[in-house]
């Protein structure tokens, strides 16, 4: 399912660079650690075949042969072999088997043995029994041997073919594999037989476990550097002998195998065990500190303590308790533990179990319950006094009181403490510690009847104690632990406090929960990717600390109910939800020098396959091909070794991405510009460094340095008409801002005339006056001399003297002088009527003018008569002939006309 290959994987090889081939049902099938890769062979047949060797993958398959490389991208290119075959290959011919030596590759079918030169590139038939098919090809040491039923076991050596071993030796048996063994080789029969030739005779060997295995059908084996041997069996998986022939241990479906059908077996230098199954892979890291059983069926459940003795290893688990003797390999139900197990504990040589039904004392494979108190978290002793242990129970606590005839009294609920006691600590002294994961840790000091509490005190803790919180003793000293925090118990002060050395050591371990477990002379923590301890440092003062990293998703332990137990100085069982994990803190490991690598980059349009580029070459990319994958691993292939991978692309983002399992890197529309892909890996906490991978996104048409000079130009000329425009602009603001002036010129001196016209017209209008006063004061003066003259010229005694008067007072009526001065005065009031008047009508005389004035005063005939010092009527005619002379119609009013003017 993860490889999206075929079901069945024939032959399995090894590459130098660490990528591990597979010759599957469906082509070659290729992982490098992260990820899976399948390359079909041109005819889309099974590939039956696959050996590496150097950096190319040689592959058999039906009527194809040949070999993969690299090309520049990092994918696999084929190279058939077809044409250099002498005289070709038969019709239905296929290939089963692939080995080298040296710089020879050998390539066998059924129908014959072909050598191919690494170095001439030549290839060569060798002869075989002619119409006889080959059925295996076994590499033992640098030599070579082939199997053909129908004559024996074939040797070649020194380019020479000659028969080894008969069929007549072997008594029909089929031989399916072969190693060496002493002076001989060893032999493995399809059966299940073990034999020894030595060159004269057959030998059999390792009896015992040919008759256990009696039956079973022998398709593969393969021999470990300890000379151990693994039989991968058509029906019942594998099975793991030592070399004196013990049954060590078997893998099959029911403990992990994919399938039961062994197709190949493959061993890397790491002593990694490959496995081609029928229908899947497989992996067994034989040479790994950890052994792990899980329970994928239900068979024990979940693991919440366990402990080892001489004779017995216990489980205890949600379903009860589990024991097996030392030596078995299946654990059995013990009788009477039906239910939850939460502790088991050695005191005084008694090992209590406390139970979710109450307490029990284990003896070997029996189990005594010694008290009937629902839900017993834990038993310790009661140091004050010998043959007294303290039960924690759900509500509360109480005692437990062993007597001489060994059987043990429950003393009862101690009084006035309902609180839940899992964890307990019991101190020489008398007190009791309890730790609650709601309450923090109570301090209890008992009366003496050990009923009865004398005096308790409360220890708080700031944040909180957390649900998985946990009281300890490691040390001889008294610790309080949550998830974030861990507290010594401090006497002088009578507190807890954060500052103590353990705390200290553990500051940096990411716990997933605040449970710490003292076991001997360790103290563990759970860590997010690691089961941390510390113990006293044997160089130097204080503690030291080891890590043994475990990916989260294979310790998947119960959360809150961490456990784990020493079996002994080097051995340790941990609890988990599906099983139990089994480790060795002493392993004596070869961490191998890790690498990791960039395997292929691709490269894309938006919206388009990725396809490859060329790792060995500064690349420069299109811009809108601006999408980049980067595929990257570290060919590590053990279980609990999970490589974690951070990069980070300078030139786009410079901060390291968070470490993750993710093996590939993508990102897409990146702008235009040059970047560097780095990747670095990490093991543990062993940091590895990666390569570098550097490329371009080249400038779009419209950022090149052509465009940009264009741009440049356009920006000038732009700025060029900008200032072009504004001038004429700056231009047309100054004419307006002129004109504008001048309106405002304008409408001063307008403003300005105004003013003058006002005060022309006052002006005027005082003259007018004047004129007014001047022409009544000149009427009303003609008009009294008229009287006088008038009553003068009435009197009977006109003398000389009053005649002389008469003459004065007309002469003083008609006198030129008052008409001048009335002319003056008009013409100030109205400077241009006579003007007007004269160029309108030429014919008028001084006295029409006259007239015409007076009438432009709009004065009567009466008034104008004693000014012309003539009679009104003489001035009515007067007027009658200035029409005449104006030649104005009927319709025209004379004085409206001479207003107009």
């Amino acid at each position: 399912n993860d490889s999206g290959a075929g079901n069945q994987n024939w032959m399995i090889s090894k590459a130098e660079n660490g990528n591990v081939y597979f010759a599957n049902s469906m082509g070659l099938l290729e992982f490098t650690g992260a990820e899976w890769s399948l390359y079909p062979v041109p005819n889309n047949t099974i590939v039956r075949a696959v050996r590496a060797v150097g950096d190319r993958i040689f592959t058999g398959a039906y009527m194809e042969a040949g070999y993969w490389k690299k090309d520049p991208c990092g994918l696999l290119e084929y190279h058939s072999l077809l044409s250099l075959f002498p005289e070709g290959i038969r019709d239905g011919e296929q290939f089963w088997r692939i080995e080298n030596v040296g710089e020879k590759v050998l390539l066998q079918s059924f129908d014959g043995l072909y050598l191919f030169d690494l170095l001439t590139g030549e290839l060569a038939v060798l002869e075989t029994p002619p119409g006889k098919p080959i059925t295996n090809l076994f590499k033992v040491g640098q030599e070579i041997y082939f199997l053909v039923p129908e004559d024996g076991l074939y040797r070649i050596h020194q380019g020479l073919v000659s028969l080894e071993l008969s069929t007549q030796d072997l008594d029909g048996r089929e031989v399916v594999y072969a190693t060496e063994s002493g002076e001989g080789i060893g032999i493995i029969t399809r059966s299940g037989e073990f034999f020894t030739w030595n060159g004269m005779e057959l030998l059999p060997e390792k009896e015992d476990l040919a008759g256990s295995i009696s039956g079973i059908s022998i398709f593969s084996a393969l021999e470990l550097s300890d000379g151990s041997l693994l039989l991968g069996t058509v029906e019942n998986g594998i099975y793991h002998t030592n070399s004196a022939g013990e049954l060590l241990q078997q893998f099959n479906q029911e403990n992990g195998l994919q399938n039961n059908t062994v197709l190949s077996l493959f061993l890397d230098e790491e002593e990694n065990v490959w496995a081609g199954l029928d229908n899947g892979l497989s992996i067994l890291n034989l040479n790994s500190p950890f052994s792990l059983f899980q329970d994928h069926v239900g068979r024990i459940g979940t693991v919440y303590t366990s402990y080892k003795n001489e004779d017995f290893v216990y489980l205890g688990t949600n379903q009860g308790l589990y024991y097996r003797k030392n030596g078995e390999k299946n654990f059995r139900f013990m009788a009477g533990t039906n239910g939850q197990v939460w502790s088991l504990q050695l005191l005084d040589g008694i090992l209590f179990c406390g139970h979710n039904n109450g307490t029990f004392v284990i003896e070997g494979h029996r189990a005594k319950k010694v008290a009937d108190r629902l839900g017993t978290w834990t038993v310790t002793k009661y140091e004050p006094r010998r043959g007294i242990y303290v039960q924690g129970h759900y509500n509360g606590f109480s005692l437990l009181e062993k007597a001489q005839d060994s059987s043990f009294r429950d003393l009862g609920l101690v009084q006035n403490f309902p609180h839940s006691s899992k964890h307990i600590v019991s101190r020489d002294s008398g007190e009791l510690w309890i730790g609650n994961e709601h309450k923090g840790v109570f301090r209890i000091w008992l009366q003496d009847s050990l009923k009865d509490i004398a005096a308790i005190r409360n220890y708080s803790f700031s944040g909180g104690p957390g649900i998985t919180s946990s009281i300890f003793s490691f040390n001889d000293s008294l610790y309080y632990s949550s998830r974030d925090q861990i507290f010594l118990y401090d006497p002088v002060a009578d507190g807890f406090t954060k500052a103590n050395s353990l705390a200290e050591i553990f500051k940096d371990v990411e716990r997933i929960s605040g449970r710490m477990v003292a076991t001997g002379d360790r103290v563990w923590a759970f860590g997010t990717n690691a089961l941390v301890s510390a113990g006293f440092s044997q160089l130097e003062k204080g503690y030291s600390r080891d890590a043994f990293y475990l990916p989260r998703e294979y310790r998947n332990v119960p959360f809150g109910y961490e456990n784990i137990t020493g079996l002994d100085e080097r051995s340790f069982l941990l609890g988990m939800v599906d099983g139990y994990l089994l480790f060795d803190i002493q392993f004596n490991y070869k961490e191998p020098e890790y690498a990791i690598r960039i395997n292929q980059v691709g490269n894309a349009r938006l919206e388009e396959d990725f396809a490859g580029v060329a790792l060995d070459a500064v690349d420069t990319f299109h811009y809108e091909s601006n999408n980049l994958k980067f595929h990257y691993s570290i060919p590590e292939y053990k279980k609990f070794v999970v490589p974690l991978y951070s990069y980070r692309l300078k030139g786009f983002v410079e901060r390291w991405t968070d470490w993750g399992p993710a093996a590939t890197a993508n990102f897409r529309n990146l702008p235009f510009g040059d970047y560097e892909f780095e990747v670095r890996g990490k093991v543990g906490d062993r940091v590895i460094p990666g390569p570098v991978y550097t490329f371009t996104i080249a400038r779009p048409w419209y950022f090149s340095n052509v465009a940009i000079a264009g741009y440049a130009l356009v920006f000038i000329l732009l700025l060029y008409l900008i200032h072009q425009v504004y001038k004429r602009e700056h231009k047309k603001s100054i004419r307006e801002n002129e004109k504008a002036l001048r309106m405002k010129n304008l409408e001063a001196e307008q403003k300005i005339i105004k003013l003058q016209n006002e005060k022309l017209e006052k002006e005027m209008t005082g003259k007018n006056k004047e004129l007014a006063v001047s022409t009544m004061s000149l009427i009303k003066k003609n008009e009294f001399l008229t009287s006088i003259r008038e009553r003068l010229k009435e009197s009977e005694a006109a003398s000389a003297q009053v005649q002389s008067v008469i003459r004065t007072i007309d002469k003083d009526i008609s006198e030129e002088d008052n008409w001048n001065f009335f002319k003056k005065a008009f013409s100030n009031a109205d400077k241009d009527f006579f003007k007007k008047l004269r160029t309108k009508h030429p014919e008028l005389t001084s006295n029409d003018l006259k007239l015409c004035a007076y009438l432009r005063l709009n004065l009567t005939s009466k008034e104008i008569a004693p000014l012309l010092n003539i009679s009104v009527k003489s001035v009515e005619i007067k007027r009658y002939r200035l029409r005449k002379k104006m030649q104005l119609s009927h319709e025209i009013h004379l004085v409206d006309y001479i207003l107009e003017i």
